[in-house]
């Protein structure tokens, strides 16, 4: 899509025009519009479980006024650049639950020692993977994952080599919090070890 009012419009769709080719395949289309119908429910549920695991992190972060922990920070919307979030969030009440637009279901939190890093990332009972948009919940040590020949230059810019980043899914909330604490249990017992 092009915006017939931009000033490279003209130029963006001669270039479309002459080498686009249609590679979609039908089926995929219609996997697409099928996912599609239920799309703001998915979103919906995982918002608020999101919101739920994250509230539990927070409460259990030196972000959050734990002077014991071992979760560092809990990098959501909700707590990190709260404003800027809101900005472009939607804001109006959903119909259907109440609820004002949520933060999402992507979660990044950061550790006090590569040690317990690894002991929740291990112990954490979820699919291990990065996240496209799955409908269940993917964890991956994402900065090993996405720079491991660069971690030194990450770490310049505050990205630690130990974070850990959890897109939720819509697994049960129980569930979700009974994996959440069981991997936070097995970090906390790494610190105190």
């Amino acid at each position: 899509m092009l915006n017939p009012k931009g000033r490279h419009y003209k130029a963006l769709k001669d270039h479309l025009s002459k080498h686009f080719e249609d590679t979609y395949f039908d089926e995929d289309a219609v996997c697409m519009e099928l996912n599609s119908q239920d799309f703001k429910h998915r979103i919906r549920v995982i918002d608020a479980s999101a919101e739920t695991v994250c509230d539990f992190f927070r409460s259990r972060s030196i972000a959050g006024g734990s002077a014991t922990a071992v979760i560092r920070e809990v990098f959501y919307p909700k707590y990190i650049t709260r404003d800027k979030y809101d900005a472009c969030r939607k804001l109006e009440v959903d119909p259907e639950d109440g609820r004002i637009g949520g933060f999402g279901g992507l979660i990044s939190l950061t550790f006090t020692s590569m040690a317990a890093s690894e002991a929740f990332f291990d112990t954490l009972q979820c699919y291990k993977a990065a996240s496209f948009g799955a409908n269940f919940t993917l964890a991956c040590p994402y900065t090993i994952i996405t720079h491991f020949t660069e971690l030194d230059w990450t770490s310049q810019y505050g990205v630690e080599a130990g974070l850990v980043r959890i897109s939720i899914g819509m697994e049960e909330r129980e569930t979700l919090l009974s994996w959440m604490k069981a991997a936070l249990d097995a970090a906390e017992a790494v610190k105190s070890a």
